[in-house]
């Protein structure tokens, strides 16, 4: 059943824009009329009658403009006056001008007329005259803001910029729908008043560690002046749960610099799981059970996984957990690595689904994927996802629902930061909330506020979502803070030990800086997976001259420190040598691994003495990480790693090397990360 929604109850600074709001729209109406009151009145009781007439449309089109900007819904009347506020709204301000001067000259020409012909034709032609006037300014389109825009004559203003932030599901939709909303708010020249720039959120785990550190990264805080910023300061937050709202607004309570402002959800979807055309081709006729333990026993029977973003990455992933574990969790681990099925980007339900519709025609993969509604309707309509651009796949997701998934709702949180925030930008962030509101989101998949949809097309989940998964009762399940530690908690006790080439070499520019840069990139994005609490890191740099010598830094906060601090010096250094200089730093460790980021050198190294090595710290694993233009085929690389057997393994995180255009450096530490915990003891 929908629910009814609760007008939103105005803050003082807003009820002032609504009042503007009202000006803007009926000041031109009033202007109007007032300048061909005279004509009308003088024409005897005809034109009284039309004078009364127009005077009573316009009272009742000012109170129902006051009621409807007050917060009331009144259906399609309200959505009509809502339309004609967002045309209306360039009246107010500097062209208000343009509207008097306009309103003067009808008046000057019907009263000339009137003199020539009588005042009941000159008052019917000024009435004719001012509503072709005013359909035309509202309706004429391009050609008369650019004929204002002459007659005007004045260049268009700087815009101001609205930093949105938000998880990658959302980034493309918020992008066509920001583009929408300043081409719809641009003024009679058609220039913008506003535009936006749309971010994907980090991980929420890590938002929340840099809102206690004012909005710096956890993996650059260090005691020196450096420090980077976790992401642009935003002005805008849209979460997509109620509680992911509330973890995050408990952080910032501890950030003085900023005030935490929540408004009204502007949409919502849906969570379902997803087939690829080959998977639903197997299902054939039948229909697939909704509950958990159904659903996975048949994809199990038909040796498909069930896919779901993973939770310490992704707000979507997180919010489906609550979902997916119940109070047990004695099986916990066995869940994640179901979940989390190896060679799949799962950073984003947008990089899966990008995955899996650039196999459609190809591998015909049989996979399920729990995603958002919203997503599988923009595959299917071959509109962008933000990770990647549209496709042309001939076939389509399929879409079934799964009991007990949360509903997804889309906050709106503005974000004051004290030392940018001003009556303009409050403005903005004020009016963008009530034009999103209106489901503006609609033609990109998301249902409304109140979890219906609109569509004409079936909708698997019907046209209203259940009240029971209704976004008021997401608190109560959806814990962010109890379950980032319970999924924490499935992946084991790690040791790293961070060895990173600081020969020459990697100093040598390559595509987007060089390979060190490239380096410090994908520690960075190490030390922002790991587990306070739980995992050790260490840092130590190597090349011939130096060699390894002793750890330069341990702990998280000091090795972010180094990694910003890193210089070249010396040549390469054979990479069998120094892992086995290397090992004996982890042993009696729990689980290590060594990390080697290096461009690939030249040189393997006595091999039988690496392996030795290797073999003495039980249980390591090494990861030996490329960071140039050296591939893992080379010859010397190749003869490490068949020399260590499984306990090496060599990637890539270049961008040229990744294995679709939407992955980078951080998507390919995120699976070596993945494939450590698969295989961890």
């Amino acid at each position: 059943m929908r629910r009814p929604q609760t007008p939103r109850r105005a803050a003082p600074a807003a009820r002032s824009e609504r009042l503007k709001d009202v000006a803007a729209i009926v000041t031109p109406l009033w202007a109007f009329l007032g300048a061909v009151a005279a004509p009308l009145l003088g024409g005897g009781a005809a034109g009284r009658v039309v004078f009364v007439v127009a005077s009573l449309v316009i009272l009742v089109l000012t109170v129902l403009v006051v009621v409807v900007l007050l917060g009331a819904r009144l259906g399609p009347v309200g959505t009509a006056v809502a339309w004609l506020g967002t045309l209306l709204r360039a009246f107010f301000g500097g062209v208000w001008r343009l509207v008097v001067f306009v309103a003067l000259l009808v008046r000057a020409t019907v009263e000339w007329v009137s003199r020539r012909t009588g005042p009941l034709t000159a008052g019917a032609l000024g009435f004719v005259a001012g509503v072709l006037a005013v359909v035309l300014v509202l309706q004429g389109g391009p050609l008369v803001r650019i004929g204002l825009g002459w007659a005007l004559s004045t260049p268009c203003d700087q815009p101001l910029e609205l930093r949105v932030l938000t998880s990658a599901e959302n980034v493309a939709a918020l992008q066509a729908a920001g583009r929408r909303y300043a081409d719809e708010s641009a003024d009679l020249r058609g220039c913008p008043r506003v535009r936006f720039s749309v971010t994907p959120q980090p991980p929420l785990a890590t938002m929340s560690q840099a809102a206690n550190k004012e909005w710096n990264d956890p993996a650059s805080w260090n005691s020196s002046t450096y420090r980077a910023l976790i992401a642009v300061h935003p002005d805008i937050w849209i979460p997509s749960s109620a509680a992911t709202e509330e973890y995050l607004r408990q952080a910032f309570a501890n950030l003085g610099q900023v005030t935490f402002d929540r408004m009204t959800p502007v949409a919502t979807s849906a969570l379902l799981v997803a087939f690829t055309p080959t998977l639903e081709a197997r299902l054939g006729t039948q229909t697939p059970p909704t509950d958990l333990p159904g659903m996975r026993a048949w994809l199990e029977t038909v040796g498909a996984p069930l896919a779901r973003p993973r939770a310490d990455l992704s707000e979507i992933g997180l919010i489906a957990s609550a979902g997916l574990y119940g109070a047990d969790t004695s099986k916990d681990i066995s869940d994640e690595m179901a979940y989390t099925p190896p060679n799949l980007p799962l950073s984003d339900a947008a990089s899966l689904l990008c995955y899996a519709r650039d196999r459609f025609d190809t591998v015909k993969e049989s996979l399920a994927m729990i995603v958002p509604e919203h997503l599988v309707y923009a595959v299917n309509n071959h509109q962008d996802l933000g990770a990647c651009a549209p496709g042309r796949q001939t076939a389509g997701l399929s879409w079934h629902r799964l009991d007990g998934l949360p509903t997804l709702s889309y906050r709106y949180v503005r974000l004051k930061w004290a030392d940018q925030w001003n009556e303009a930008r409050e403005r903005a962030a004020i009016d963008f909330h009530d034009w999103l509101a209106q489901d503006k989101l609609a033609p990109y998949g998301y249902r409304d506020s109140a979890g219906v949809s609109d569509r004409k097309e079936p909708m698997p989940l019907g046209k209203e979502l259940d009240s029971g998964q209704a976004d008021s009762a997401e608190p109560a399940t959806v814990e962010p803070a109890r379950l980032i530690d319970r999924l924490g908690k499935a992946h084991p006790e790690t040791s790293f030990l961070l060895l990173v080439d600081a020969s020459g070499s990697m100093g040598n520019p390559i595509t987007g800086g060089t390979a060190l840069q490239r380096a410090s990139s994908g520690a960075s994005t190490l030390l922002r997976r790991l587990r306070e609490g739980r995992d050790t890191v260490r840092l130590a740099t190597f090349s011939d001259s130096g060699g390894i010598g002793e750890t330069l830094v341990t702990g998280s906060a000091q090795v972010a420190g180094r990694l910003g601090a890193l210089a070249v010096h010396g040549r390469d250094a054979p990479l069998g040598d120094v892992l086995a200089r290397a090992a004996p730093l982890l042993a009696d460790t729990p689980n290590p691994v060594v990390v080697m980021l290096t461009d690939g050198g030249h040189e393997a190294g006595d091999l039988g003495r690496t392996v030795a090595a290797l073999r003495k710290v039980k249980g390591l694993r090494v990861r030996l990480l490329l960071t140039g233009e050296q591939r893992c085929d080379a010859d010397h690389i190749a003869r490490l790693v068949k020399a260590a057997g499984e306990v090496v393994k060599c990637a890539p995180i270049s961008r040229a090397e990744a294995v679709t255009p939407y992955q980078d450096q951080v998507d390919e530490v995120d699976k070596e990360l993945t494939e450590l915990w698969r295989e961890s003891p």
